[in-house]
């Protein structure tokens, strides 16, 4: 709990129920904050439909999802079609039904920053569309996850992503990020200070 009642959840990933677990033991004091901070800033992905449950907290309503799809470089396609490639339908467009009905009310703020990827990413998408609160921070890094591992000569690796995600209204942000709605960057001050100007903006939104 920070300071004027707000409620302050850093989450780190969405791999395991743990995380899950850990955000229900704190419901009862987020339910009695006057707002709440998601800091998703550093938070690498993981289970998409884990976030989807987080989010199920704020509001009674369907939440808006992802529309996903997989590329199909099948000759036999590109043979009948004329086209070089096609994207098939692998879920998402539909949104996640819950049966969360008393929800937290109060005012929420999303952080975001190059750090926040894959099913957080999707987690960023689903909360703005919601409209449920302001998003602060940096542009989140721009990769849905689902990523394809492969090795590289001299014992590297890699990882391309491979399905293809667009937000709720169409829009593209993989290889762009989800621009926050209140952009906030630290300065080599603010870090030699140990200051956190994100958290502190996203604080005197809560209170407005």
């Amino acid at each position: 709990m920070l300071a004027g009642d707000v409620a302050y959840v850093d989450i780190r990933h969405l791999e395991s129920d743990e995380i899950l677990e850990s955000f229900r033991n704190a419901l009862p004091q987020i339910m009695q904050a006057k707002a709440l901070i998601l800091d998703l800033r550093y938070n690498g992905g993981g289970n998409g439909e884990d976030g989807l449950r987080i989010l199920g907290h704020l509001s009674a309503q369907p939440i808006p999802v992802a529309a996903s799809y997989a590329r199909i470089d099948s000759a036999v396609v590109r043979a009948r079609s004329g086209n070089y490639f096609h994207w098939l339908p692998i879920g998402g467009g539909e949104p996640y039904r819950h049966t969360q009905k008393h929800p937290f009310t109060g005012p929420v703020v999303l952080l975001t920053g190059p750090q926040t990827y894959s099913a957080a990413e999707d987690m960023v998408l689903s909360f703005r569309a919601m409209q449920r609160g302001v998003t602060v921070g940096a542009a989140t890094g721009g990769s849905t996850g689902q990523a394809l591992h492969f090795p590289l000569p001299g014992g590297g690796n890699a990882r391309i992503c491979v399905k293809r995600d667009l937000l709720p209204d169409g829009g593209k942000f993989v290889g762009l990020g989800i621009a926050p709605q209140i952009a906030v960057q630290a300065t080599l001050d603010d870090v030699r200070a140990g200051r956190d100007p994100a958290l502190e903006r996203a604080l005197q939104v809560v209170s407005q």
